[in-house]
């Protein structure tokens, strides 16, 4: 084919100037959506990519008018938005909401959509702001991770009671939630037996299959959509891709659990091994499970996520290396041990100091 024959794209003036006039004559809700499917689809994981959706949901429900042109060098716009979603939203999350808002927009103005963006002295201000000063100290103080002996006694009976369960027939609680099919309890006491013994996250421990496990190791290697019910799906990032080490009571565990489903008729090729067939695991359930034994055992709540912190707790106060404690769980450094975990590290040196003091005051 001759050269001239071949179409050309347009890349005149007034093509460009169209182009970047409709962009930014978008609804910012339409535009972070549009944003997103151009600049981000392919370069970051699926459940990443699905928090630009929510993002764009968000900016509906609070501005379904606003366009990006709107927020062009207008800081009071921008305050606004922030301000509106912060009224029902907790810091960190109006946090993460600002961050996505502005790198976004800083796209825009690199492809000249707008002209530029004001940054200068936005502040973050979020639901905690009202909540009185009772709800405050509440919230401050709330249980962050157990305490050893917490930790031991939950561990002890967690697995003692999976241990005496397993040599039962399935066990169905009543208020258990369910899809087509009730989930036992063994399933959950499963996955609450993992999280205690390797600080994995919840949606790397129920896409653990069988041929992920070994007689010293997992292999964590992908993770189940529990949200949107797509099947297996990538980890976090990179880092989350790793051997963690285990111990001969989870091992054993496992493995009884795996015949216990295999006689039950509760596996299935192709499903992770804490999947029952045919139902929805909801990580909320395994939160009301988790309450449930921690209020009979009078140790105060913590969510499954907070064994993951306890578990780097307890890492940390037996003076496990940090650079072995990352590898466990999924860190590619020490430094993000600090910065997720250094509020934990302090208060263990704050609790050891008050028992040195205690032992030799």
């Amino acid at each position: 084919m001759s050269e001239a024959l071949v179409e050309q794209p347009n890349f005149s003036a007034d093509t460009i100037k169209n182009a970047r006039k409709s962009v930014s004559s978008m609804k910012f809700c339409n535009y972070i959506k549009w944003f997103a499917d151009n600049y981000k689809a392919g370069h970051i994981r699926p459940v990443t990519f699905q928090k630009w959706g929510i993002l764009s949901d968000n900016i509906r429900k609070i501005a379904p008018d606003l366009r990006l042109k709107d927020l062009e060098n207008n800081r009071l716009a921008l305050q606004w938005l922030i301000d509106q979603f912060g009224k029902t939203h907790r810091l960190e999350t109006v946090r993460n909401f600002k961050t996505m808002i502005i790198h976004a927009l800083r796209y825009a103005v690199d492809d000249e959509y707008i002209k530029g963006i004001k940054t200068t002295n936005l502040t973050v201000n979020s639901v905690e702001k009202t909540w009185e000063h009772d709800k405050v100290n509440k919230v401050v103080n709330q249980k962050k991770f157990l305490e050893m002996g917490e930790f031991n006694k939950l561990k002890s009976f967690v697995d003692f009671k999976l241990e005496e369960m397993l040599d039962q027939g399935p066990v169905i609680s009543a208020g258990n939630y369910t899809h087509k099919k009730q989930i036992t309890e063994q399933t959950y006491y499963m996955i609450m037996s993992v999280g205690i013994h390797t600080g994995m996250r919840y949606a790397e421990v129920i896409g653990l299959t069988r041929d992920d496990i070994a007689p010293n190791q997992i292999d964590v290697n992908k993770t189940w959509d529990y949200k949107y019910s797509t099947g297996f799906a990538l980890t976090k990032n990179d880092s989350s891709i790793r051997k963690v080490d285990i111990d001969s009571t989870l091992y054993n565990l496992l493995i009884k659990y795996s015949k216990f489903c295999d006689e039950n008729d509760l596996s299935r090729d192709g499903l992770p091994l804490m999947i029952d067939p045919d139902t929805r695991m909801y990580n909320a359930t395994v939160n009301e499970k988790l309450y449930k034994i921690l209020d009979k055992l009078n140790i105060p709540r913590v969510s499954y996520h907070k064994l993951r912190h306890t578990y780097v707790s307890v890492m940390l106060s037996n003076g496990i290396q940090m650079n072995y404690i990352a590898k466990q769980v999924g860190h590619n450094n020490t430094n993000m041990i600090n910065k997720v975990y250094g509020h934990l590290q302090k208060e263990i040196e704050e609790r050891e100091a008050s028992r040195t003091n205690a032992i030799f005051g």
